[in-house]
């Protein structure tokens, strides 16, 4: 049951820098056995944004052996990505 989570982000969005250190906070406390990425929109040559269909940032996809299982927009407090990720 590997866990991935990936962050859309863009260096201009505002919420997106607020963002940032919550989810470095819990990329750091949660590590263990799950695999963080983030992903700028503007600088994506995988295409990972076109492929989770990307229109607002920024955006926090959990998928679990490699499907999706939930996604939210907006800025999240720690416990609601913890809630995401772990529920």
């Amino acid at each position: 049951m590997a866990k991935k989570v990936i962050k859309f982000y863009a260096e201009w969005c505002g919420p997106c820098k607020v963002y940032g250190p919550i989810f470095e906070r819990v990329k750091q406390e949660l590590q263990e056995g799950i695999e963080f990425v983030e992903v700028n929109v503007e600088n994506d040559p995988e295409n990972l944004s076109g492929e989770f269909k990307v229109r607002g940032i920024p955006l926090t996809v959990v998928l679990e052996d490699g499907e999706k299982i939930r996604e939210k927009s907006g800025r999240l407090s720690e416990a609601e990505l913890k809630e995401l990720i772990l529920n």
